[in-house]
């Protein structure tokens, strides 16, 4: 009796834990995201411009879409889009971006920059 006890304390505990681990997976799942959206920013504006030196993204400025459609034959699951600093030869602009993210299995697909 005491171990069925036990186990079911045990199982209870697990269950009042889950609230909390769902929302610290959507805290660690959106931040590779825009981990992800960094990356691919980084890639296609070294390609283009090459006085390029980084891009960041202000994280507390993001705001997301939950869009799950095609855009042309590609899929976007979120729309990213926010404040960030691109840094070139001039020095660090503040610039405003979006990024088309097609899942985490796929990651970022496209990123643009515009001015603030």
């Amino acid at each position: 009796m005491g171990v069925r006890l036990r186990l079911s304390a045990i199982g209870l505990g697990l269950l009042l834990l889950l609230p909390w681990a769902n929302s610290a997976e959507a805290q660690r799942t959106r931040f590779q995201a825009l981990t992800q959206c960094s990356r691919l920013a980084a890639v296609q504006f070294g390609r283009t411009d090459p006085s390029f030196r980084r891009f960041v993204i202000e994280r507390m400025s993001v705001q997301e879409d939950r869009f799950a459609g095609l855009v042309g034959n590609q899929f976007v699951s979120t729309v990213f889009y926010g404040r960030a600093i691109y840094e070139g030869a001039a020095g660090p602009k503040r610039v405003r971006f979006i990024c088309l993210h097609a899942g985490y299995s796929k990651g970022a697909v496209f990123v643009y920059a515009m001015p603030d």
